[in-house]
């Protein structure tokens, strides 16, 4: 009965001194339950990602060749018909380009064309008037040395064409008196057009008499026309 007593006595301290303590898990409190639910943080969702733009190579253009200035038989044919007047006119292919000497082209002082010139040319007319050449526009230029036109004849003559009694006035004459052989051979007037340069644009020097000669010049261009057959 002793023993009894003191156990109970033991167990009652425990409980007091159990109390008395903090934190002591045998004395802990079971927090109620409240009903409210616990909420839960989602991860925002990152949009997905745009798609990248398609990018179309670019179309493949194969670099179309220019024509030629002169087509090649175009170019045989005015070598041959050079060939057949030798020194009164060379030819560039490569730039299209007549170089006639006003020396054998016209006498002295004067805008009329020789007659071997003449023919020469009326040549050239029908060769340029056929199908591979006549879409090419003519532009003829004239070209004088730096002497003065000092004869009475020279003077008199550009002033009864309406032209300048000097140098530019008998360069001009001198173009369109190539243009209207050309044009009596065949070539229709809207593709041609003329200029006088008179002593502006020498090629050689003016101080001696052979830069002279190759200074009094016709100079023909030849260039694809800007609307051909209108």
């Amino acid at each position: 009965m002793r023993h009894i007593m003191e156990g109970r006595m033991f167990l009652v301290g425990l409980f007091l001194a159990c109390a008395g303590m903090a934190g002591c898990g045998l004395c802990t409190p079971v927090p109620k339950e409240t009903g409210e639910v616990p909420v839960v943080e989602r991860p925002v969702e990152e949009p997905p990602p745009a798609p990248a733009p398609v990018v179309e190579p670019p179309p493949v253009v194969a670099p179309v060749e220019p024509p030629p200035v002169v087509p090649p038989a175009v170019v045989k044919a005015i070598q041959d018909l050079g060939d057949k007047y030798p020194g009164l006119f060379t030819f560039d292919p490569e730039k299209g380009m007549f170089h006639f000497q006003s020396d054998i082209t016209f006498d002295s002082g004067s805008s009329v064309v020789k007659s071997g010139a003449k023919a020469a040319l009326t040549k050239l007319a029908e060769i340029l008037s056929g199908d591979e050449a006549k879409d090419r526009a003519l532009t003829i230029i004239g070209h004088t040395d730096s002497d003065r036109v000092g004869k009475a004849s020279t003077i008199a003559h550009l002033r009864g064409l309406g032209k300048s009694p000097d140098n530019m006035g008998l360069s001009e004459a001198r173009a369109e008196a190539v243009a209207a052989v050309l044009q009596a051979g065949g070539i229709d007037a809207a593709r041609m057009t003329t200029q006088g340069k008179g002593q502006t644009e020498p090629v050689a020097d003016n101080h001696t008499p052979a830069g002279k000669a190759q200074n009094r010049r016709v100079d023909i261009f030849l260039t694809p026309m800007t609307n051909p057959g209108t």
